[in-house]
């Protein structure tokens, strides 16, 4: 019987375990964490990551625009940068794989767009590849400037900690279902929960203010679901997790919709993935702080001691999502 492909946490450990280089005094994070660090001079460190978005996986061709493509694969690129705090984004490269049947004129929008983006966010693109592939697919290299001691990491949640949320929760899942469903009035009506899907909102000064008034233990975002989120936090902690999103972690228009559909929102904001928000863990003592400078943070669970995670008062079904 033919094998399966592992799971992705299965094979992001294998990459983890492999790929160590202990000699190599210039890489200061390796695989692992949102972006790879390396040191860049005596007092800066320069800060890489990389992201796709690929056909049949992150988006359907019947309702992808090259200019949502080249809008979401800057954004979601910027937000690794943001998830390690005070980064500054410097540059990028940009490659495609592409269908023989792409029309020119889907490529000209696309790059078009590209380049507002990459002014809109103050960048520069560098470079790139193109290569035919049998389904399109678009991925970026990006990198980004920090002053030493102001990256935030994945590791360092704690018993007693806060679980916060800053951004979108559960929106861009909703507006991955109606895109799907692809009914034009449902479309209209609720905009702001498609537009949460094609259009994530970096947050690199949310990030910046994290940071540098060192508001947070451990940080990432987004990408894949609270759930997805909390869990990696928790395991990079070594602690448990508890999650409890309150009624402040959902914006009104998903909470229409998912009223329209006689769903619980708290099963889009645990479950669904693609919201780019920035996930972090937190003092108590630090959280009128918080609220003080990040006006619509929620606080969304908290950490304990043990290991694993725990979803209080939600009886719904859930999942993460997987690339595998």
């Amino acid at each position: 019987m033919k094998k399966r492909m592992p799971g992705e946490v299965s094979v992001l450990a294998d990459i983890a375990k492999i790929f160590r280089f202990p000699a190599d005094r210039r890489l200061l994070l390796g695989p692992g964490d949102d972006c790879a660090v390396l040191r860049h001079s005596p007092a800066r460190e320069l800060v890489i990551t990389t992201d796709e978005l690929v056909e049949g996986t992150h988006y359907l061709a019947r309702f992808a625009a090259p200019e949502d493509l080249a809008r979401k694969l800057m954004r979601v690129n910027l937000s690794d940068l943001a998830a390690m705090g005070a980064v500054r984004p410097v540059a990028c490269v940009v490659g495609a794989g592409l269908r023989r049947d792409t029309a020119p004129d889907f490529v000209r929008r696309f790059i078009r767009e590209l380049k507002k983006e990459a002014l809109r966010f103050k960048l520069s693109v560098a470079g790139g590849n193109l290569a035919g592939a049998r389904e399109n697919h678009f991925y970026m290299t990006v990198w980004g400037e920090a002053a030493m001691g102001e990256l935030v990491l994945r590791r360092g949640a704690a018993p007693g900690d806060l679980l916060l949320n800053i951004g979108a929760l559960g929106e861009a899942a909703a507006g991955l279902e109606i895109l799907k469903a692809g009914k034009a009035a449902e479309i209209k009506k609720y905009s702001g929960l498609v537009r949460s899907f094609w259009q994530p909102r970096p947050m690199l000064e949310a990030g910046r203010l994290i940071s540098r008034h060192k508001l947070a233990t451990a940080m990432m975002d987004n990408s894949d679901g609270l759930l997805s989120s909390a869990r990696d936090l928790a395991r990079a902690g070594r602690a448990r997790v508890i999650l409890s999103p309150g009624e402040g972690a959902c914006s009104p228009e998903l909470r229409g919709y998912s009223a329209g559909k006689k769903k619980d929102w708290r099963g889009y904001a645990i479950s669904g993935g693609e919201d780019y928000g920035l996930i972090f863990s937190a003092r108590p003592d630090k959280l009128s702080r918080i609220k003080k400078s990040l006006p619509g943070v929620a606080v969304v669970g908290r950490f304990e001691a043990g290991c694993g995670v725990e979803i209080e008062n939600f009886d719904g079904k859930v999942k993460s999502f997987g690339h595998f």
